[in-house]
């Protein structure tokens, strides 16, 4: 493979001897240097507005984001999730897994359906925090709340149970940072039934006159048949 030619950058008197690129340099560090002390002494949540002092000043966290997960309760108090487990088949990590149970006798009431998750794991240190989870949630249950903060000293740790997601929902209820419901998807009305009753007589009729022509067609031929043999006669 042939190489590329080197082309030689011709630099000017200025640029070769650095002092101008230098004073630049230095005039933008000390004019962020001056913002910054001058910042210090004002009054607010934030003193330097570069740099968040965490975590004491912590920044707002935004609605849609997809932190830590988190099992919900309807407000009666019962557990929507039902095991079944739509969220582990559409988890690309596969960090998730499901048993699905059924509740005992005279613990209906926990439950808000008929079967319940018996286990819930998550693999934290697998979660890519997609969000695929929660979207193919048919109850709902499952959502990735705003907790950021999921660094632990050992691994075992990392792998939230179903009284881990549990609480951190309760956790979230009391602090006040659910997620609001999602907005409902639009979905076209379907077509008129005048046009696809139409639609299904003009069908029928294509389909018998079909009938009829694959009916008459051997008729034909044996008519063309008789005429060649009266012919050779």
């Amino acid at each position: 493979m042939p190489r590329r030619p080197i082309v030689k950058k011709e630099y000017t008197l200025g640029e070769r001897v650095y002092l101008v690129e230098i004073a630049k340099g230095l005039r933008l560090t000390w004019k962020h240097f001056t913002f910054n002390v001058r910042a210090s002494f004002r009054k607010g949540p934030h003193t330097v507005p570069t740099c968040w002092q965490y975590p004491e000043d912590r920044r707002e966290i935004a609605p849609i984001f997809r932190g830590a997960h988190m099992l919900q309760l309807n407000d009666k108090g019962q557990e929507l999730c039902v095991g079944c487990g739509m969220c582990a088949r559409a988890c690309p990590a596969k960090c998730i897994t499901v048993k699905r149970g059924k509740p005992a006798e005279g613990e209906e009431d926990k439950y808000a359906g008929k079967t319940m998750c018996a286990s819930f794991e998550v693999d934290m240190l697998r979660c890519i925090f997609c969000g695929n989870c929660e979207k193919a949630c048919p109850k709902g249950a499952l959502v990735l709340g705003q907790d950021y903060e999921l660094a632990e000293y050992e691994p075992e740790k990392c792998i939230y149970d179903k009284e881990r997601l549990l609480a951190n929902f309760q956790r979230a209820k009391a602090e006040g940072r659910l997620k609001p419901p999602p907005k409902p998807i639009p979905v076209d009305a379907p077509p008129p039934k005048k046009k696809a009753a139409a639609g299904k007589a003009a069908k029928a009729s294509a389909s018998e006159k079909a009938a009829k022509g694959k009916a008459a067609a051997p008729k034909e031929a044996k008519k063309k048949d008789d005429k060649a043999d009266k012919a050779k006669e």
